[in-house]
């Protein structure tokens, strides 16, 4: 009785070990683009492959969620006519939703890639295993059929039967383990290739319907990117009809110059510049114009000229002057719509020049430039052609561009226009910023605001 019950529970011991462990999985999904790159790799465990199962489930979800946010932005321009606060928000709110479907679609593209290039190499080293795995296994039955026929089946059976009690048993079979310990060893070794072939396999099946997915996916984000455009656009133009009366507020306050004054010419060298008068203005950047000046193409006041090159674009000095102002706080491709960063509020990183022309003194500010390269502080006399900074994307601004502005001083002097910027620190010299109604033409005298294309061309 004492043997059956201890066989009894030897069984019973083995059986709980045999017993697969069940763990509960909790993953934190908040960094996708590891999550993206991770599970595009080939995954070593059943475990990390259901990892990946549950991320592709949580991306599908959350995608959902973005188109959501998508037709919303398209379906609520409406409602922004009138609440200009809620006009600058949803305006941030969308920059922020196309540079996330940005970075999306570019993981996308990279995931994919780095499947199909997996998904392959996974193609060879299946291939390998399988040949592997097949002269092995034909190895160790052969080595197991030669031992047969030297220690019988019957053999075996009676050794075991034979045994006076469990402990004799136990030592009889202990002794037959260790007589076929090798075998065991390669077997076990055998069974884990086998593992690992079955798990590669279940890995290609993953990642090929991974890529599936994925380039759905991608086929949507690229859909959203193009729905969100459409309404990026419409919202920029509902932006630019508003953004005068903005501005005006925004820039009409008085500023503490001695908040500024680091970036300011000083009142001490203001009336030092002895430079002459240049004959004729050069460009000072060469590329296509995207807004004039007076209006905006879509409607809205525009008071300069944007030209629309690539971040890193070189300014050139258009004529001799002197440098009264140059500052870069912000991030070179950091503008959006709403962005108020620089001074000027809103105009990033700028530089401001007067110049003499044709015996005109004329004041001409450059907005939206890099944060690197600027190659002047105020104070600086520069000669035309000299490179004063290159163009970005910062503060107020929808994309990569420049926004020029010249302001025509008539006959007033360099250094006497150097000394009343530096009491003042107004870019606009009394001219505003939310009517054209200050243009030369139109006001007939100066300070007044030129159309800087047909002097810089």
């Amino acid at each position: 009785m004492s043997d059956r019950i201890s066989k009894g529970l030897l069984a019973a011991a083995l059986l709980i070990g045999m017993m697969p462990v069940q763990h509960l999985h909790a993953y934190d999904f908040s960094d996708e683009a590891e999550w993206v790159s991770r599970c595009s790799a080939v995954q070593e465990s059943s475990a990390d492959s259901t990892a990946c199962a549950a991320f592709r489930e949580y991306y599908a979800q959350r995608q959902s969620e973005l188109q959501a946010q998508v037709e919303q932005f398209s379906t609520n321009l409406d409602e922004l006519q009138e609440d200009r606060s809620q006009l600058e928000a949803t305006v941030q709110e969308q920059h922020d939703l196309l540079e996330e479907l940005e970075t999306d679609i570019d993981a996308m593209d990279e995931s994919i890639a780095q499947i199909e290039a997996n998904i392959s190499q996974l193609e060879t080293d299946i291939t390998a295993r399988e040949e592997e795995i097949e002269r092995w296994d034909t190895q160790i039955k052969a080595r197991m059929l030669s031992e047969q026929a030297s220690v019988g089946t019957n053999q075996v059976v009676d050794m075991i039967m034979n045994s006076g009690s469990l402990e004799e048993m136990m030592r009889t079979l202990e002794g037959l383990q260790r007589i076929t310990e090798s075998d065991s060893a390669q077997i076990e070794s055998l069974e884990a290739e086998k593992a690992a072939l079955q798990q590669q396999k279940n890995e290609q099946s993953r990642l090929q319907e991974t890529a599936q997915t994925q380039r759905e996916q991608l086929q949507e984000q690229r859909r959203q990117q193009e729905e969100l455009l459409d309404a990026n656009e419409e919202l920029i133009e509902l932006y630019r009809q508003q953004e005068a009366q903005l501005q005006e507020e925004m820039r009409s306050a008085q500023v503490d110059l001695d908040s500024i004054s680091d970036n300011m010419i000083d009142m001490s060298t203001a009336g030092n510049y002895t430079g002459s008068s240049s004959d004729g203005w050069l460009n000072p950047i060469e590329g296509p114009t995207s807004a004039g000046t007076w209006y905006y193409p879509g409607g809205g006041v525009h008071l300069g000229v944007d030209r629309a090159v690539s971040v890193g674009t070189p300014i050139y000095a258009p004529a001799d002057g002197l440098i009264v102002w140059a500052a870069n706080p912000a991030d070179t491709n950091g503008g959006y719509l709403g962005n108020w960063e620089g001074y000027p509020y809103g105009a990033g990183n700028n530089v401001a020049m007067l110049v003499r022309v044709n015996d005109t003194t004329y004041f001409v500010s450059f907005s939206h430039m890099a944060q690197e390269g600027m190659t002047v502080s105020a104070g600086d006399s520069v000669s035309q052609g000299d490179v004063i900074g290159l163009t970005g994307n910062s503060g107020n601004s929808s994309g990569a561009h420049c926004h020029i502005e010249i302001i025509n001083l008539g006959s007033m002097s360099i250094s006497e226009a150097a000394s009343q910027f530096a009491s003042s620190a107004d870019f606009a010299w009394g001219c505003g910023w939310s009517s054209p109604s200050t243009g030369c033409d139109s006001k007939g005298s100066t300070p007044c605001r030129e159309r800087p294309e047909t002097l810089i061309g």
